[in-house]
């Protein structure tokens, strides 16, 4: 993957930012992100395509002219993905969609993950979405202002952005009634908080990992909170972030040198939570 230095180190980097300064992007940094295009590849194999969308006089100014209702300021170059439908795709696409968003915090440039309050079809029908695709999230990319505006601040507040769920909430040792210590999880505990750090929507964290007892197995589960299922249509808000949590793993463990890679393989556990949902297991080698 084409990053300049510590994948790590860009995860802990990495921030959502809403108000950007008029400062252009210079050519070059937007070839290096298009040129990640062609070269992401999610879990599922799904086809996916990206572009670099520029918004200037889309609405002459007008606030809600993107659909972001002033949640988004001062960004006119938004990246954009689509995937075509099928099975696992939202998961797909958020796992090659975050490590576009990252190779842009690499560069030190500003992001922002948008899949919910965005016109979405106005975005749709310029970046050329055919009939059998999605196109399920987009984000602002620029320089962003040194102090976050006013609105910029208040979603934060308003989404506990700040915040992240502790380990004993979050990873499990062989069924969920056992929280993982962090020394069990051994060379792994580095990807796993790498995941514990993704972005999701509403910041409802909603990854739980399960690790088979004393090897290198885990097995990665959605807890759904109630009604984003049905919060947007065609669009799962958060089997996109459980695409962010497969990026975020896969991206630490190979940079660490940890052998391994995604695979069905459902667990027999005595006890699922309920709104708990399987995903994908990873294989260490």
């Amino acid at each position: 993957m084409e990053y300049s230095r510590s994948i790590i180190d860009i995860i802990r980097e990495r921030t959502s930012r809403r108000s950007y300064a008029p400062r252009a992007v210079e050519a070059e940094k937007r070839e290096a992100i298009e040129r990640m295009f062609s070269v992401v590849q999610g879990p599922f194999g799904g086809r996916a395509r990206f572009a670099i969308l520029d918004t200037s006089g889309w609405g002459e100014g007008k606030i809600n002219a993107l659909g972001t209702y002033g949640t988004i300021q001062g960004a006119t170059l938004f990246i954009v993905g689509m995937i075509e439908r099928g099975e696992h795709d939202m998961e797909d696409f958020g796992c090659r969609f975050e490590k576009i968003i990252l190779r842009a915090t690499d560069l030190g440039l500003g992001t922002c993950w948008i899949g919910g309050i965005f016109n979405r079809t106005r975005f749709a029908s310029r970046a050329g979405v055919r009939d059998n695709e999605v196109l399920p999230a987009i984000s602002p990319l620029g320089y962003a202002t040194e102090r976050r505006s006013v609105a910029d601040s208040v979603v934060r507040w308003s989404a506990g952005s700040r915040s992240r769920r502790p380990w004993a909430d979050l990873f499990f040792e062989r069924d969920f009634d056992r929280a993982l210590e962090a020394g069990a999880a051994g060379r792994y505990a580095e990807p796993l908080e790498m995941l514990r750090l993704g972005p999701s929507a509403s910041n409802r964290q909603p990854w739980r990992v399960v690790k088979e007892q004393g090897r290198d197995i885990f097995h990665l589960f959605l807890r759904r909170s109630r009604g984003y299922d049905k919060l947007i249509k065609a669009v799962d808000l958060q089997r996109l972030d459980m695409g962010i949590a497969m990026s975020h793993f896969e991206l630490a463990a190979s940079e660490l040198g940890l052998e391994g890679g995604w695979r069905a393989s459902p667990p027999r556990l005595a006890f699922v939570p309920e709104r708990t949902e399987y995903v994908q297991s990873w294989i260490g080698g």
